[in-house]
């Protein structure tokens, strides 16, 4: 695999490469990266998709090659800007905390500011307390109102200071969003680098469509009004330009107000009268301008409005402020009028979806909706964007390809043929010996959810019982996960989790612990499942890739469904309008790819180790009885070995 990376660094390439559990991945694309890079004095940038792998990157990874490479090297982590705590904004909100008890926490600030002297690196993850997320909003940096090198607190600013690391590593490690943030920006957060690493690449199709996308929602301009606004006039940028008269303060502040109706209107406008009950549906170009064009010319008129006002006061904090939310509202206009823009033949895909509530908070927007521009092929952006930008890029994952096909992968990562080179390699551990997959036969349907929910049900119980470790049932959506859940705790005697319980390990004789996401945050659900010894996990989307629970906790996964994406999404309809178009077969080459390689995520959960053991069960009849269920069966990584229930439960018993 190392040999592989220093060719592409040679050739200039892009290579793809697959790479399975056991592997080593991670040492064998930066040992060679490294190594270039240091001779040629160039830096190297690793995006990962999870929190989780770049922890081990910075923590075990890159120290141990640091002690044994025949070349000195530094490194640093790159996060995005609202990480990081802003000084100049905490002594802000300190003086004004005194006055205005309904705006800002008091005991927080004051928490915050202790804090401050002794942290290290002044980052949200480095809090040892409980911190609301609005103090943390209300002190962060914020890039729009950063002050940048004008700032008089430079010398001890935490951004900075981060900043000025990066310059100087030779190796920078960040996630996907930060990669395309960059991107967005025309590079103007990270330095120059030669050399480009994306790990977890499987997931990069979808977060650039994210990340490249437009949005309009509540969501997105929020925390806009709540700064210019605050609450009824009081603990906000308006209310706080003392050079302006009171009747300026106050027409600016209707203003304000004005221009958020008129936002929301819009929004409301596409939940009522676009979706009309729907949870997602494609947009004209012509319904497209009817929304956004209510909100423009008033935002316009606000934001020459805010300009003049940061000329008109003297503190040039209020300046930085001023100027910094026009530049946030500018860029919601430019956005707009681009799509108003685009011709009817535009790559780019117009839909809106509706959003949900997370939460009971009577502050939480009920019945809402986003308005969305989206590239309906992200990998021709990459293509034109970002491979050119880097002289060698690695695409690495465990899952790229279907059946040893790059393919698909290459299609939606926009890398042409001619310029990329692939690479399979298999995972080092003996799966013949360790792994074994049940798949029955005679199950209902999916289509017939209550006999399907019912035949799960009767499944997953002797499959659970017999376990001596950790079960993950993996969902393809809520819906069916709430009804096994709910249907497994009134047939069984498992106990379900709560946030009150003790973690602790259980024993044989216990019932089982049952734990559902959506209960807590996933980091407390997976550190509860991994100290219970014998627990149960109801998980969808999230649960399905970079979660690593090695060892005995999990000795058991349970796919209830085959992955395929729900069909009636936008942008998967616009993909298939596109791949019939061009005389393609869209189940063969789209659906089907993606699907195989999102069941190989999740299969992947299990078997973290060479000592590791476990069963997979396929709940999904389809994967018998289906002609494209064999493409499932091969990409096993014992291609095609079933076992019956009994040989499962024989192979339990004797772990």
């Amino acid at each position: 695999m190392a040999q592989a990376v220093a060719g592409a660094i040679e050739k200039k390439s892009v290579l793809l490469l697959e790479a399975g559990t056991g592997v080593g991945k991670s040492l064998a694309y930066l040992a060679p990266m490294i190594l270039r890079a240091v001779k040629e004095n160039q830096k190297v940038f690793v995006a990962t998709g999870t929190k989780t792998l770049q922890h081990q990157l910075m923590e075990k990874e890159l120290p141990f090659l640091r002690k044994h490479l025949p070349v000195d090297f530094s490194y640093s982590l790159c996060l995005g800007a609202e990480n990081y705590l802003c000084e100049r904004r905490l002594d802000a909100i300190e003086v004004a905390s005194q006055t205005k008890p309904d705006v800002y926490n008091r005991k927080e600030v004051e928490a915050l500011l202790q804090w401050k002297d002794r942290a290290r690196n002044g980052l949200r993850s480095e809090l040892d307390f409980h911190l609301s997320p609005a103090t943390w909003f209300q002190a962060c940096r914020i890039p729009e109102l950063c002050a940048g090198q004008d700032c008089g607190r430079g010398g001890t600013c935490f951004h900075q200071r981060a900043r000025r690391h990066i310059q100087t590593a030779d190796v920078l490690v960040g996630n996907h969003h930060l990669l395309f943030a960059n991107l967005r920006a025309d590079w103007e957060y990270l330095p120059q680098c030669s050399y480009l690493v994306i790990d977890e690449a499987h997931a990069l199709d979808s977060v650039a469509s994210d990340c490249l996308g437009i949005e309009f929602s509540h969501r997105a301009l929020r925390r806009v009004w709540e700064g210019l606004r605050g609450k009824d006039g009081e603990g906000c940028l308006v209310g706080s330009l003392h050079d302006l008269s009171l009747d300026q303060r106050q027409s600016l502040l209707n203003q304000v107000m004005t221009v958020e109706q008129k936002f929301n209107e819009t929004i409301h406008w596409f939940h009522a009268g676009v979706l009309n009950g729907k949870p997602k549906v494609q947009v004209s170009q012509q319904t497209a301008e009817l929304g956004l064009s209510h909100f423009i010319e008033p935002m316009s008129d606000l934001v020459s409005a805010l300009k003049m006002a940061g000329r008109k006061i003297l503190s040039e904090e209020k300046k930085i402020e001023c100027e910094g939310y026009s530049k946030r509202l500018e860029r919601t206009l430019l956005e707009a009028k681009e799509i108003l823009g685009m011709a009817p033949s535009s790559p780019w895909l117009l839909w809106c979806e509706e959003i949900l509530p997370r939460s009971k908070s009577p502050t939480e927007v009920q019945g809402t909706a986003a308005f969305y521009a989206t590239p309906i092929e992200p990998g021709e952006v990459l293509q034109e964007k970002l491979y050119p930008y880097f002289e060698t890029t690695v695409l690495v994952s465990a899952t790229l390809s279907t059946g040893g096909d790059f393919s698909f992968s290459q299609s939606r990562l926009g890398v042409e043929e001619g310029r990329g080179d692939t690479l399979s390699l298999p995972s080092p551990f003996d799966y013949e010996s360790n792994l074994r997959v049940y798949a029955p036969d005679h199950l209902a349907e999916p289509a017939n959810h209550d006999a399907y929910i019912a035949d799960l049900i009767e499944e997953i119980e002797p499959l659970a019982s017999a376990s001596h470790g950790g079960v993950f049932v993996l969902c393809t959506s809520f819906k069916i996960l709430d009804a096994l859940y709910e249907g497994f705790i009134e047939v069984t005697d498992a106990e379900p989790w709560t946030p009150s319980m003790r973690t602790r390990k259980r024993s044989r004789d216990e019932p089982l612990l049952v734990l559902k996401q959506g209960d807590a945050s996933r980091e407390k659900i997976l550190e509860v499942f991994k100290n219970s010894s014998r627990a149960l996990l109801f998980g969808a989307a999230t649960f399905w890739q970079g979660v690593d629970v090695p060892g005995r906790a999990l000795e058991m996964v349970i796919i209830t469904r085959l992955p395929f994406q729900v069909p009636d999404d936008p942008v998967l309809e616009a993909r298939i309008a596109r791949c019939r178009a061009r005389g393609g077969n869209p189940f063969n080459e789209i659906q089907i790819p993606h699907a195989v390689m999102q069941f190989r995520q999740g299969l992947g959960r299990l078997i973290r180790g060479h000592a590791d053991r476990g069963v997979v069960a396929i709940l999904d009849s389809r994967v018998r009885n289906k002609p494209y269920g064999q493409v499932f069966l091969d990409s096993l990584p014992v291609p095609g070995a079933v076992h019956g229930l009994e040989e499962i439960l024989e192979f339990l018993k004797s772990s």
